[in-house]
């Protein structure tokens, strides 16, 4: 019998209603008797709180019907009059379907009552089995993220143990022909894949077309499936069918039925399962595409691994290889001296590849491709507006490296003023876009590259000097393929790819004896010549071009005239432009008419 104006609830022993639940505080909560007749209850600071119908509360004046949650536990609170004495009768959360929880007035002319009938349990059980099959489903995209079949198969399973289904499959729209496929199936036995699932294809097809989920309790009398020949030739009573939606996409179907009885899903149950299917929807999209992703970098890697080759059995490049391996590990900044074609961006690329850094971007530039009035812009990037048709803000190499390496190849070509602004950027660590005031941090490891012999540029006031030692701290001078004629051969069976099985003594003889001005790149055009050329399986002499086959060296001359070098400048502006003559004709200063003059007089096509 209760005397006390406040009654006291918790885990602990000595409160006046003890909670076996590991979930309440061991003081949860006190109810009140008020003056007027009526009851509050007041959290006395629980660590799980106390909730009023889901809602957390402080403090709260209990009416009819009020469901008071105390961690796990959950009380209804009814009154009703009763000329007893105050009384609490409280049975273990085991028997809940006829547990009470009677608080009465002192004065005994009026009790109210805590009680959890078996329609509240059913109810309560059945949420909770919702619940659980969420904790599944999310589990199951979690560890099956990269298996996408195994995650639907789990889905429908647990969806068959929750809902009143007798069996079920998930169905995916092929994206190439629209054809719907069976992913999982599964009947409630927990079989996989029964001999024969016969459904009605109307029910899914409306799915389909329409995106909504059908719910018919009775598929026998309903007017929309009554006549459907499936439907009677299969005896289909109860179904229920849910899109997988990705957005707007319906990716494919959930269906589930029942043969035996009708009524065996509620509008709540097409509800939870249509919520269901939306979280599976994203969930398989989300697999879909992990595995694009993890294909792609498969295909990427397998395209850039060639890049990183750098091939050679000689002498000359076994130093080569050591010193790369050597210095690739450290910080330090590195200078590889080279004619044009032994490889260098290759070699760059190979320091950055054993660098602490590999997985960082890999950034090149080539200075002398760029026009000088373009090249701060490409080193530093831009604010939007800093210029005429700088319509927004871009990125330069030094940013776009942060973290990695940037090769600057041919730096000789750079301008001096351009040269004391990348020396200010490798000294200070930072840079600054054109038309901006902020100071850009950026973590970079520089290699450089050039076919010209920089100290001779130096002393001719055509290079700086403090450039110069600030990039030549780790030098790398690479052969001529004259300088290592052992591996011309094996470069070439290189080259072929395989497309042809070998190449013949007497052609071998003539590669060998070639002086390859245009080295490793000039070999490389020529033997993929030869193949496409060739008439058979074996590279003959007279399948190499004809001044290899008479012996001659061709050597292009270091000067041009004034129209090559106007020539070489607008082609060079139109490729940065991407072939918009109105901003390639403002960059060279001249009117668009006479860009297409100039265009037309040097026959320079697209």
């Amino acid at each position: 019998k209760l005397t006390k104006a406040v009654t006291t609830i918790g885990r602990k022993h000595t409160n006046d209603v003890f909670l076996m639940d590991e979930s309440v505080s061991r003081d949860h909560a006190k109810i009140i008797a008020l003056k007027d007749g009526g009851y509050e209850i007041n959290d006395v600071g629980a660590r799980h709180h106390t909730t009023i119908n889901g809602k957390v509360v402080s403090s709260h004046r209990l009416k009819e019907g009020d469901r008071i949650g105390l961690g796990d536990s959950i009380l209804i609170f009814k009154s009703e009059e009763t000329p007893s004495a105050a009384c609490v009768e409280f049975l273990s959360n085991e028997d809940m379907s006829q547990e009470t929880l009677e608080v009465a007035s002192l004065d005994a002319k009026k009790t109210s009552v805590f009680s959890v009938d078996d329609a509240d349990l059913q109810s309560l059980q059945k949420d909770h089995q919702r619940l659980m099959l969420l904790y599944e489903v999310g589990k199951a995209i979690s560890l099956h993220l990269e298996d996408s079949y195994h995650m639907m198969d789990e889905i429908l399973s647990a969806a068959l143990r929750t809902l009143d289904a007798e069996r079920g499959f998930i169905a995916l729209v092929d994206e190439n022909t629209g054809d719907l496929t069976c992913e999982s199936v599964r009947d409630n036995t927990g079989d996989q894949e029964p001999e024969k699932l016969e459904v009605s294809r109307t029910i899914i097809h409306k799915v389909l077309k329409d995106g909504v989920s059908i719910l018919t309790a009775n598929a026998l009398k309903d007017s929309q499936f009554r006549d459907v020949k499936s439907v009677r030739e299969y005896s289909i009573r109860s179904a229920v069918c849910a899109p997988l939606l990705f957005r707007e996409e319906v990716m494919g179907v959930v269906y589930l039925d029942n043969r035996v009885s009708a009524g065996s899903f509620s509008q709540d149950d097409m509800m939870f399962l249509t919520a269901l299917c939306h979280q599976a929807g994203i969930a398989m999209r989300n697999a879909w595409l992990h595995r694009q992703v993890v294909q792609e970098n498969i295909r990427l890697g397998k395209a850039l691994k060639p890049k990183f080759q750098v091939m050679g059995e000689s002498e000359e490049m076994k130093k080569v290889f050591a010193a790369i391996k050597k210095v690739a590990p450290s910080e330090l900044t590195v200078l590889i001296q080279g004619d044009t074609g032994t490889g260098k961006e290759l070699v760059a690329q190979a320091v950055h590849s054993l660098s602490p850094r590999r997985d960082q971007p890999f950034i090149p530039l080539n200075c002398a491709a760029i026009p000088k009035e373009l090249i701060e812009s490409e080193l530093f990037g831009h604010e939007k507006g800093a210029f005429t048709h700088a319509v927004s803000m871009r990125q330069g190499k030094f940013e776009l490296a942060d973290g990695g390496t940037i090769f600057l190849d041919e730096i000789g070509d750079m301008s001096l003023d351009m040269q004391a602004k990348v020396l200010r950027t490798l000294e200070e660590r930072e840079i600054q876009r054109i038309g901006g005031s902020k100071n850009i941090n950026v973590d970079v490891r520089v290699v450089a590259a050039t076919n010209k012999e920089l100290e001779k540029y130096v002393e001719a006031g055509e290079f700086r000097e403090d450039l110069y030692y600030r990039l030549n701290v780790v030098l790398l001078k690479l052969p001529t393929l004259r300088e290592r004629k052992e591996d011309i051969i094996p470069l070439a069976e290189n080259f072929m790819a395989g497309r042809v099985k070998k190449i013949s003594p007497g052609a071998e003889k003539l590669l060998l004896a070639y002086d390859w001005p245009g080295n490793v790149r000039e070999l490389k055009n020529c033997i993929e010549r030869a193949v496409v050329l060739g008439q058979g399986e074996v590279i003959q002499p007279e399948d190499l071009p004809i001044h290899i086959r008479k012996g001659g060296r061709i050597i292009p001359s270091p000067l041009g005239t004034i129209g090559n070098m106007e020539e070489d400048h607008i082609i060079r502006v139109l490729r940065y432009t991407h072939w918009n003559k109105s901003d390639a004709a403002k960059i060279l200063g001249v009117t668009r008419q006479t860009l297409d003059n100039k265009i037309s007089k040097y026959k320079i096509k697209k």
